[in-house]
C-alpha cells in the first residue's frame, strides 16, 4: 500500500504505515483494496484485481486509533504552517468529544457485566481506579457521569457522540441537572426538558451554560435548590494553623458567603498601582489583614455600620412578591382544641404548620379568589385579624416557604449572575435596601428609584433598644454583630414593617433560622424559639 505525502507535511516527516491490518480504519464493516498490473492504487479495470478485506473486531480498530494518536506525537508541529495547528486543534477536541462519549458508553457496559467484581473489587469505583491509575474522585465521576448518561441522559449522550457538545457540557448536567426527582421528571418536559438544555449547551461555552442550568434548577425545584443551599452551608469550614513561620489557612464556603468575602478583599485590595510586583493572591492576602485589622481598631459597631452595601441581588418584582406571598403566616397557631399553643410549651407547631395557617399560603379556610387576584390580597378572615393585630400583641416571624408558589419563576441572581435559591433571597431581603429599576425594550432603564431599607434606621435603633443583643437562647452577641430578622409576609399585607416585627439576631443566627426554617413567636414581651418539627429550643444543652 503507497501512502501519499500531505501537501503541508514538514521535511522528515513520515507515516507509520507497516502493512499491520490494525491500522486500517473506516467507518465501514469491509474496506475494498483494487490492485493494478503496475502496483498503483487505479481504479478496478479490465485486468485489474479486486480483494476485500474484512476489518477487525471494535477492540482491535481502538488499538488501530491508539497507534496512529501515537505517530501525530511524532509530528513536529512547529514546523507546520500556523493554521494547520489551529485546524489540528479543532480536530483533536472533536476526537476528545466522541472519545468521551464511547469511554461513557463502554463504562456502562463494564459495569453492567459485572466481570469487575471477580477481582476482588469492593466497588466499581474502586476497580475502575486500580484499572485506569485514576484518583478515587476521578473514577468515581467517571462512574458517575456513565451512570447518569445511560439512565436520565440520552439526548446528551448522543450529542457528545455526535461532537456537538463537550464533556464539560456533560459535567455540568450530570451535577446539576439529576439531583431530585422533580429536577429528573422535568428533563423529559418537550419544552423545558433535556432537549432544551441540550440545544443551549451547544451554543455557549461550558462556563456560561453552568449558571444557565442552575437557573434552570432554581426555576423547577425552589425546594431541592434550597435544600443544596443548607446542605452546602454544613459544609462550611475555615482553619487557620500555625506553622513554623507563619499560619496556614484553608477553607471552604458557599456561594453567597464566597461572594461576600470576595467582594470584602476586592474593596480592601483596591487598585492594583504603579510599581506593585505582588501576585493577586498576595493581594488578596494584604487585603484579608486590612479587613481583620480594620474590625479590630473600630471595635464594636454602631448601627450606622450596618448598612452594608457589599452584596448586590437583582430579581424580578413577580419574584419578590411571589417569595412574599409563599411566606409563612404571621398568625399564631392553634391546637386541635381550638386554643393557642403555649408559647413556652416544650412541643408545639411544625414550621410547615404555617404554611396552612390562617393568613398561609396553603390555608384551607381562604376562599377562592375569583377573577386575578394580586398576590398582596388577603382573605377576609386575615383582614380581620390585622385589623384587630395591635403592637405588643402575639405574632409569628416563620422561615417556611410553599415551593409552589415560585415554582416556574425567573430566580434572583448576584452580581455575576450566579441565582440563588429562594430561602437565600428571604434571607438577604432581612436587612437589605430595596431599590427599583423599571427596564425597557433592549435593557433600556426607564426609571431609576431611591433606595429603601424594609425597617429604617429609626426603627432598626428600636429594635436594638429593646433587644440588646442577639435573641437566640444562649447567645449574647451585642448589635454591632447582629441584623433585625423578620418575615416577608408583614410587608406583603401591610405594606409596611413595625418594630414588633423584627427580632435582633447575630449573623450567624440569622443564617441558622433561614437555613433550619426555625420558627419565632414573640409572646407576652418574650421572643419563643421553635425548630422545624416544633420542639422548643432553649439555652440549656
Amino acid at each position: 500500500m503507497a501512502a501519499k505525502m500531505p501537501p503541508d507535511a514538514p521535511s522528515g516527516w513520515k507515516p507509520r504505515l507497516d502493512g499491520d491490518e490494525r491500522r486500517v480504519t473506516a467507518p465501514t464493516a469491509t474496506a475494498t483494496a483494487t490492485a493494478a498490473a503496475d502496483g498503483d492504487a487505479t481504479p478496478a479495470a479490465d485486468g485489474g484485481a479486486t480483494a476485500t478485506a474484512t476489518l477487525p473486531g471494535p477492540v482491535a480498530a481502538l488499538t488501530g486509533v491508539t497507534d496512529t494518536l501515537t505517530a501525530l506525537t511524532d509530528v513536529p508541529w512547529h514546523e507546520l504552517p500556523g493554521q494547520a495547528a489551529h485546524d489540528a486543534l479543532d480536530e483533536i477536541e472533536r476526537a476528545a468529544r466522541h472519545l468521551a462519549a464511547l469511554r461513557a458508553q463502554v463504562l456502562t457496559v463494564v459495569d453492567a457485566n459485572g466481570l469487575w467484581a471477580l477481582q476482588g473489587s469492593r466497588t466499581y469505583s474502586a476497580w475502575l481506579r486500580q484499572r485506569t491509575g485514576s484518583t478515587a474522585a476521578g473514577a468515581s465521576r467517571q462512574v458517575r457521569e456513565s451512570r447518569a448518561l445511560r439512565d436520565h441522559l440520552p439526548l446528551t449522550r448522543a450529542a457528545l457522540a455526535a461532537g456537538r457538545i463537550g464533556p464539560d457540557h456533560v459535567a455540568v448536567l450530570v451535577r446539576e441537572a439529576v439531583r431530585t426527582r422533580q429536577l429528573r421528571t422535568q428533563l423529559t418536559d418537550a419544552d423545558l426538558g433535556e432537549a432544551f438544555l441540550v440545544a443551549q449547551a451547544s451554543a455557549m461555552d461550558a462556563g456560561t451554560f453552568t449558571q444557565l442550568v442552575r437557573a434552570w434548577t432554581v426555576r423547577v425545584d425552589p425546594e431541592g435548590a434550597d435544600r443544596a443551599w443548607r446542605e452546602a452551608g454544613s459544609k462550611e469550614e475555615l482553619t487557620l494553623s500555625r506553622t513554623t513561620d507563619g499560619f496556614h489557612l484553608r477553607g471552604w464556603l458557599d456561594e453567597v458567603a464566597g461572594q461576600i468575602v470576595s467582594t470584602a478583599l476586592q474593596a480592601h485590595a483596591g487598585r492594583k498601582g504603579k510599581g506593585d510586583e505582588r501576585t493577586p493572591a498576595q493581594r488578596r492576602a494584604a487585603a484579608l489583614v486590612s479587613l481583620a485589622s480594620q474590625s479590630l481598631d473600630a471595635g464594636i459597631q454602631g448601627a450606622a455600620a450596618r448598612i452594608r452595601p457589599h452584596l448586590t441581588v437583582t430579581t424580578t418584582i413577580e419574584t419578590l412578591r411571589a417569595l412574599a406571598a409563599a411566606m409563612g403566616s404571621a398568625i399564631p397557631r392553634v391546637g386541635p382544641d381550638g386554643r393557642p399553643y403555649a408559647p413556652g410549651a416544650t412541643f408545639g407547631p411544625s414550621s410547615q404548620a404555617a404554611l396552612t395557617a390562617t393568613g398561609g399560603p396553603r390555608d384551607p379556610e381562604a376562599p377562592a379568589p375569583e377573577g386575578e387576584v394580586g398576590l398582596f390580597t388577603a382573605s377576609e378572615e386575615t383582614r380581620r385579624w390585622l385589623e384587630r393585630w395591635e403592637s405588643g400583641d402575639d405574632h409569628v416571624i416563620s422561615t417556611a416557604i410553599d415551593y409552589e408558589q415560585v415554582r416556574g419563576l425567573e430566580p434572583p441572581t448576584l452580581e455575576d449572575g450566579t441565582p440563588i435559591p429562594p430561602a437565600v433571597l428571604a434571607r438577604l431581603a432581612c436587612e437589605s435596601q430595596i431599590s427599583r429599576v423599571i427596564f425597557g425594550a433592549v435593557s433600556t432603564i426607564l426609571d431609576a428609584g431611591r433606595e429603601k431599607r424594609i425597617f429604617p434606621a429609626n426603627q432598626v435603633r428600636a429594635i436594638i433598644a429593646r433587644d440588646r443583643h442577639c435573641q437566640y437562647p444562649g447567645c449574647d452577641e451585642p448589635p454591632g454583630f447582629g441584623e433585625v430578622h423578620h418575615s416577608l409576609w408583614w410587608a406583603q399585607h401591610l405594606g409596611g414593617t413595625d418594630v414588633e416585627h423584627g427580632v435582633l439576631l447575630c449573623w450567624h443566627h440569622h443564617d441558622w433560622v433561614h437555613a433550619q426554617e426555625i420558627t419565632i413567636t414573640r409572646s407576652e414581651g418574650t421572643w419563643w424559639f421553635r425548630d422545624r418539627h416544633g420542639w422548643l429550643i432553649t439555652a440549656d444543652p
